[in-house]
């Protein structure tokens, strides 16, 4: 899932007047993702987006910038897969600086259901909609974590402000028609210079009244020192071609972040963000093509093929690699990974290898595929404008204010022109499903567990074949994991829309083989140790205990002691406590022991002492009898930045 935020840089005052009025820039936000195919609708219903200078501030800090939305808006995930951007609000007025984080603040799906996600179809504000391994369908709210304090996402997004003196420097001595042309410099690149200027020519009338000027001075220039002259322009309009805006966007990948999980025979999902950040000005995609006609014709929930493609790098230390960005392959067998990080010249490219996977194709993995930074432009068309405001004489503007108001089209376009793979012929191949052994020594809750796959040759890592994040409550998979059986269709790229001829083998491992290795925040990732053996057979089979994975460098393990009451009013058997960070699940322990009468419980094995280590409290109880879900957050931040002990109270509604 990304979040997008474009910023249109056109600023209309000059440096003076944007001390004094308030400079900002107009951001539009969307909202991207990737979903894998068995879901056929995730809704998302965004409520206030807020943005901070300082990377460590937590949502109850000061320094955010609050942009409630007028009207809240619902997003269909699904609908957004390979790039797509769906709008959720345009024209927030942005004030220029750089920014470390962004937080989304969503509307709960417990939340009286809003207008936007009603007409959506949506049943709650935030939703998934998905047929489980065994044909069941299921419509599920999307339980969020600590939603009132939102997703938070670590960046740096610049809003930069442009060279704005020329919009306010036409002389406004007399009364007149005519035509005027002039050098517009208010449009910026993302550096903050301006090498994109453009000319823009304007025809209308143009009607100067002298202002009160009290007292009455002027200089033998003409500059007003004291006094206003109001000016109103109307004119024809203009098309202008501009460079291409700011743009941020924030990716979520679906694959990791919709967490399925089982409580007393029912199904849950929840939504635990591990989002990354882009600068759309710096970024490219990879596009490709796949001809299915040697698959088997069946689809998925989505009524997509269940086939993604992924962009890997290397681990920094370079020991297996990672994925960066995922994507569902369409009906027609047409995908984009978008947006990826690029470079900006000819000889500094970011490089990819692209994994193409899933249950019934034989994988292929594209090596070396270099992107490089998408070209874009924005065109706008302003059919009337009408501007007023107070200038001094000549143009001087002295202790002066501008407002404007524009009336017309704009349409931005951005070009991406993606490197493509071309079209490739992937391979059948049948696939067993595979689950986890409860471990001796629980997992992080926010773990996700992947399996990977070694190209035979010297220097070779493994790739990551299938991901998926663990049940927090039931140490496994939610729904068993199908894993290929075939062997590795491999090539190296060449240029973009070139042939790439690949070659069949096994993997390292074997056909069918793989190595099974968590990651999860905070955690060094997991060894590479556990592996499944080669295989052609099709039955399910269990992976072996994962180790216990261990904190990263700088990370402290730390515990967190909760003294949890329950009102008296409570009726539940079962519940589990949850600790959050900025949306991310850390943290779980069960509270079936005190859920009756109360007592106290542990959560063992907590990242501290760190500036993450700022945590919040959620608790899920449930009636295993009559179903009766209740969700509960904790007022208040857990500050584990400077302590390995941590201590919360909570009283059960």
């Amino acid at each position: 899932m990304i979040y997008r935020l474009p910023a249109a840089l056109g600023a209309s005052l000059t440096g003076l007047a944007c001390l004094l009025a308030g400079c900002s820039a107009r951001t539009d936000v969307s909202l991207t993702g990737n979903t894998p195919a068995r879901f056929s609708h995730v809704w998302l219903t965004t409520q206030e987006i807020w943005v901070n200078a300082s990377a460590t501030a937590g949502p109850d800090d000061s320094g955010w910038r609050k942009f409630p939305l007028s009207t809240p808006g619902t997003v269909d995930l699904v609908g957004q897969n390979g790039g797509t951007l769906g709008s959720i609000v345009t024209g927030l007025n942005i004030e220029p600086g750089t920014y470390a984080q962004v937080r989304v603040i969503p509307v709960d799906s417990s939340a009286t259901l809003t207008a936007s996600a009603h007409t959506a179809g949506a049943s709650f504000n935030a939703e998934a909609d998905f047929v489980d391994s065994g044909g069941t369908t299921h419509q599920l709210p999307l339980e969020m974590l600590n939603p009132e304090k939102g997703i938070g996402i670590a960046t740096s997004l610049r809003v930069p402000v442009g060279n704005v003196g020329a919009a306010v420097s036409a002389s406004t001595a007399g009364i007149g028609t005519g035509t005027s042309t002039g050098t517009d410099a208010s449009f910026v690149n993302a550096s903050g210079s301006s090498p994109f200027a453009t000319t823009t020519t304007s025809t209308g009338t143009t009607t100067v009244t002298a202002g009160s000027l009290t007292p009455t001075t002027t200089t033998t220039s003409g500059t007003a020192t004291l006094g206003t002259t109001s000016t109103t322009t109307t004119g024809t309009g203009t098309t202008r071609t501009t460079p291409p805006p700011n743009e941020f966007a924030i990716a979520i990948n679906g694959s990791t972040d919709l967490v399925q999980f089982s409580f007393s025979g029912a199904s849950g999902i929840m939504l635990s963000s591990h989002a990354t950040a882009f600068d759309l000005t710096r970024v490219g995609a990879i596009s490709g093509t796949l001809t299915l006609t040697n698959l088997s014709s069946s689809t998925a929930n989505s009524g997509l093929p269940a086939i993604e493609a992924s962009a890997e790098v290397l681990s920094p230390d370079g020991s297996r690699h990672v994925v960066v960005s995922s994507t569902p392959v369409h009906a027609d067998g047409t995908f984009m990974l978008y947006p990826l990080a690029a470079g900006s010249g000819s000889n500094s490219p970011d490089d990819y290898d692209v994994v193409i996977h899933g249950p019934g194709i034989a994988t292929i993995i594209i090596k070396g595929v270099q992107v490089f930074q998408a070209s874009a432009t924005a065109t706008t068309t302003v059919p009337s404008a009408t501007t007023q405001g107070t200038t001094g004489v000549n143009g001087t503007a002295t202790n002066a204010t501008t407002t404007s108001t524009t009336s017309g089209t704009s349409s931005p376009s951005t070009t991406i022109t993606p490197v493509s793979l071309g079209t490739l012929i992937p391979r059948a191949a049948t696939s067993y499903s595979a689950n986890l052994t409860r471990p001796t020594t629980p997992l992080p809750a926010g773990a996700a567990v992947s399996f990977y796959q070694t190209l035979q040759g010297k220097g070779e890592a493994p790739y990551v074949i299938e991901t998926a994040a663990i049940d927090p409550f039931n140490q496994n998979l939610a729904t068993a994991q199908s894993l290929s059986t075939g062997t590795v269709d491999s090539g190296t790229w060449s240029s973009s829309g070139a042939s790439i001829p690949v070659v069949s083998a096994a993997p390292a491992e074997g056909a069918g083989g793989y190595i099974v290795a968590t990651t999860a925040a905070s955690f060094a990732d997991g060894v590479l140790t556990t592996k499944l053996p080669a295989t052609t057979a099709t039955a399910a089979v269990t992976v072996p205990a994962l180790p216990a994975m261990q904190f990263a460098s700088g990370v402290t393990q730390g515990s967190v002691s909760a003294t949890v009451t329950v009102a008296s009013t409570a009726n539940y058997d079962h519940g589990e406590l949850l600790l959050t960070h900025d949306g991310t699940l850390v943290a779980s322990t069960p509270i079936d022991a005190v859920i009756k009468a109360g007592g106290n419980v542990i959560l063992s094995a907590v990242p501290a002492a760190t500036p993450a280590a700022v945590y919040y409290v959620a608790v899920r109880a449930w009636n295993s009898g009559t179903g009766t879900v209740h969700r509960q957050s904790v007022a208040g931040a857990l500050d584990m930045t400077s302590s390995s002990t941590g201590a919360v109270e909570l009283t059960l509604n």
